[in-house]
């Protein structure tokens, strides 16, 4: 199950954010009638290309600025407007514009179909594509066979039953689902189809229209599209009356050539087969631990929930107000992972205490607005049980402050041991917190696995005889946790993920 389920929004009590895109442009009919159906069913956000971008694909920004734009919508309702491809909407909206992570991500209503091969040109499954990207559930939508004025009702109240459906019963991790509504009145449809990528027949040819010798203006037109008449597909729903759902993965693996391939002696030019030890692997980056953990334990800050930033500025309101001193952001940095009061007594032994009130006065007043989940965090968690990892949290916060942080994320009840600042005299990176929460767990060290952002969770887990896993989204940069000699070092959720097992 993903990130988005009903038991998770009725535990954060609040309405569910749905990041709306398109790649036909800000004005398109079909963005209206996406944004209206979906209204009802929460927080809904506009972030949308100023322009027809049809057939941009997963193309992105790379260089230059973007701009972004509060416009009034045809309906009279706001949204943005920007520059930018589909894909650098959902981007835009995701990494950091609006105030949390959106729990879903809705592309379309796509003025024409998106069926089979053509899925790779559309910028509409595009967007929908980046979201599960970056971890979050993804729903594109689109209107077959649509001609100016066609009524959008339909594919506007499928989409509207789907995504309802999604945040009552939860989502396939890393999934998109494809939507495609035939050009038929609401009650003339057939009902819905769970299909697969049909294969299209393109009759594409390049036409020259002029040329001086060296220099050449072509054309590159087509005859009518057709399709593989293949039983299951997407193309065979539609052409029937069918709403054609269906899923898509990011995995473009020719799994039936794996085999295959590692009979191969892939070697690097100049050298031979024997130069490679027998039976070495052949991975590329990060691969799962082995055996594969029986218990999974986490850090809280910079692994699971961002906090960097509310750090950071506690610090500093901390150090001004008490000291008058106006630190470096390495200088505020440098000891998280240890408890509070400890990384105070570093900074000013006399007037520890006064630091450590300031700070939970700043710290405690901005919380609940700075603090927020990771993207794909509490997917990982849920996976990890699902597959019969126990998930533990060993965190340098005291339980009350972490009880705050669990009102935030909602990932208490993911969790099946807590081990908290005041809970152990001792506290990382001595290895104390993290062998009784295996204690707790009924799991021996052997079999387990640590998660931080810190060289002192790096430290604990050695000590702890544990596996060690650094992340480097988090406070401390990769140089510096790689300087720890962890087990493994990972750059995403997804290949945390991967190094897990699951």
């Amino acid at each position: 199950m993903c990130r988005v389920t009903g038991q998770q929004m009725r535990r954060l009590r609040r309405p569910p954010l749905i990041l709306v895109t398109n790649d036909d442009g800000i004005d398109s009919p079909g963005l209206a009638a996406l944004r209206r159906a979906l209204h009802p069913l929460g927080r809904v956000v506009v972030i949308a290309p100023d322009r027809n971008r049809t057939g941009a694909a997963r193309s992105i920004t790379m260089h230059g600025p973007l701009w972004l734009e509060e416009v009034e919508l045809p309906d009279g309702t706001l949204g943005f407007a920007t520059d930018g491809t589909p894909v650098d909407c959902v981007r835009t909206g995701v990494l950091g514009f609006l105030d949390r992570a959106p729990d879903l991500i809705v592309s379309g209503i796509n003025l024409s179909g998106n069926l089979g091969d053509d899925i790779t040109y559309s910028g509409t499954v595009a967007a929908a594509l980046e979201g599960i990207m970056l971890d979050i559930p993804a729903i594109a939508v689109s209107a077959e066979g649509y001609r100016d004025g066609h009524d959008l009702s339909a594919p506007a109240a499928y989409a509207a039953s789907v995504v309802g459906s999604i945040l009552d019963n939860g989502f396939p991790c890393r999934t998109l689902l494809n939507i495609n509504v035939p050009p038929l009145p609401l009650e003339a449809i057939g009902g819905v189809r769970i299909t697969r990528l049909g294969k299209r027949v393109y009759g594409d040819q390049v036409q020259i229209t002029h040329g001086d010798g060296r220099r050449h203006s072509y054309v590159i037109y087509g005859d009518e599209l057709g399709f593989l008449p293949e039983s299951g597909t997407d193309f065979e729903a539609v052409t029937e009356g069918f709403v054609s759902v269906t899923p898509i993965h990011f995995d473009l693996t020719a799994h039936d050539a794996l085999e295959s391939l590692q009979q191969l002696e892939l070697v690097a030019p100049g050298t031979t087969s024997a130069r490679r030890t027998a039976g070495e692997p052949r991975s590329f980056g990060p691969h799962p631990l082995t055996p594969r953990p029986l218990a999974a334990v986490f850090d809280l800050d910079g692994t699971l929930v961002d906090s960097v930033e509310l750090i950071v500025e506690s610090f500093r309101y901390a150090t001004r107000n008490v000291l008058g001193v106006e630190f470096t952001r390495e200088q505020m940095t440098a000891n998280v992972g240890k408890p509070l009061r400890e990384q105070m007594q570093l900074i000013d032994a006399e007037r520890a205490d006064e630091l450590v009130r300031a700070y939970r006065e700043y710290n405690h007043r901005e919380h609940d607005r700075m603090l927020k989940l990771y993207a794909g965090a509490g997917d990982l968690l849920e996976r990890l049980q699902e597959h019969g990892v126990k998930v533990g949290l060993v965190t340098s916060k005291s339980r009350p402050v972490t009880r705050m942080a669990f009102d935030v994320t909602g990932i208490e009840p993911l969790l099946d041991a807590v081990v908290c600042a005041d809970e152990t005299v001792r506290n990382k990176p001595y290895p104390d917190p993290i062998l009784y929460c295996l204690q707790q767990l009924g799991v021996t060290p052997d079999r387990a696995c640590y998660v931080g952002d810190s060289p002192y969770d790096l430290q604990a887990a050695r000590a702890a005889g544990v596996k060690a896993v650094g992340v480097s989204w988090g406070v401390f940069d990769r140089a510096s946790l790689e300087a720890e000699r962890p087990d493994q070092m990972v750059a995403s959720i997804g290949e945390l993920a991967r190094v897990l097992g699951v």
